[in-house]
């Protein structure tokens, strides 16, 4: 199934950009339907990019910085959501930061103890 789509994929996205005849334009040509959605596919692609990138460096702050939890997990889970318009790397990249952005949202830190001079 998977080689399926990805032969469906490369037929739609790269066999119209292939010119046969020397691979030079002709005259007048302005491009064509398969232009246009490979330009469409590649912006979806770098969205989806840079949704991973807000992810990711949302979970490396959220390490570094536990106090402000909620700021790094509406990030996480919001970019999470957009990410899924953006190819979701593979369904199971969003699905995993959704996951982790809604258990940031309702994580609690144990309390600390006051810490007390060793006698």
């Amino acid at each position: 199934m998977l080689f399926d789509t990805f032969l469906v994929t490369v037929s739609i996205v790269v066999l119209p950009h292939l010119n046969y005849t020397n691979f030079n334009s002709p005259r007048g040509y302005t491009g064509s339907p398969g232009a246009l959605a490979a330009g469409f596919v590649g912006a979806i692609a770098v969205f989806g990019l840079i949704c991973g990138i807000i992810v990711t460096m949302s979970a490396v702050l959220l390490r570094l910085k536990p106090n402000q939890r909620q700021t790094w997990g509406i990030l996480v889970l919001v970019f999470s959501i957009l990410g899924f318009f953006g190819f979701g790397g593979f369904i199971v990249g969003s699905v995993l930061g959704i996951v982790g952005g809604i258990m940031t949202l309702r994580w609690k830190p144990s309390p600390t103890a006051p810490a007390t001079p060793p006698q």
